[in-house]
């Protein structure tokens, strides 16, 4: 099966807070006990992106217009995760 762009962003990020010499099918296992919430792992990457590409020099709409093209969603669908305060994630 072919992985999704948010299951190799969460791989990617995954990875960053693992020791060294740690699995790395352990998002799989994580995943399949229901331990990861990917809604809101989805809602994190396409901020991190945004603001990503904000940072890049990129205005807003356009940062938006980018993010929904790379996760496959609405433009409003990224631009309402962006502007959604961060502890409601």
């Amino acid at each position: 099966m072919k992985e999704s762009r948010l299951q190799r962003e969460l791989k990617e990020e995954i990875a960053h807070l693992l020791p060294r010499g740690c699995s790395p099918r352990i998002f799989e296992e994580l995943n399949r006990m229901g331990l990861i919430n990917l809604k809101a792992c989805e809602e994190l990457a396409i901020r991190h992106d945004i603001e990503k590409s904000i940072r890049g020099g990129a205005l807003r709409v356009d940062a938006f217009t980018w993010a929904a093209d790379r996760f496959c969603c609405s433009f409003e669908k990224a631009r309402n995760i962006y502007y959604k305060p961060l502890k409601q994630l």
